[in-house]
């Protein structure tokens, strides 16, 4: 019995895709269900990935300086900022809640030092509604900044 290229061809196809060859075997509802899912799981992906993306949105924010000198918090609850100097060196920390505008410019709005006395300094700074703001912690002994994400109240 001699086979043709066509018939070859058609047994291997029909041998690796299994019951995915041909309608009458009932391939096309398992690929509509595959098709189904993959979607699912792709909008879930895209939501996930919207989410996550998305700035701070009114939650609890903090910022820590390198080598436990200091930390700065925003507390959502009644927008009060912490500043901890946290290390006895003679230096303390400056924090800094900034707004930033539209026009591009960044706006100082608050300063609050600690350092020299015993616990932290804290603050109450009424962010204005969904304008973006965020904060700066400096420690007094020279070096880089931390800068938070951005804040904005809900």
């Amino acid at each position: 019995m001699t086979i043709t290229a066509e018939r070859y061809i058609d047994r291997a196809l029909r041998n690796r895709v299994g019951s995915f060859a041909t309608r009458e075997e009932g391939g096309c509802s398992m690929v509509r269900t595959i098709v189904k899912r993959g979607a699912v799981v792709g909008a879930a992906a895209a939501v996930m990935f919207g989410v996550a993306s998305s700035p701070a949105m009114a939650a609890n924010v903090g910022i820590q300086l390198p080598n436990s000198r200091g930390y700065m918090t925003y507390i959502d609850d009644g927008d009060n900022f912490i500043v901890c100097d946290t290390r006895v060196d003679d230096h303390g920390v400056t924090g800094q809640v900034r707004q930033l505008r539209a026009d591009g410019r960044i706006v100082t709005i608050a300063t609050i030092d600690d350092g020299g006395d015993a616990g932290c300094d804290e603050r109450s700074v009424d962010l204005i509604g969904t304008t973006p703001h965020d904060m700066v912690l400096c420690w007094n002994g020279g070096g880089s900044c931390v800068v938070s994400p951005v804040i904005r109240e809900s």
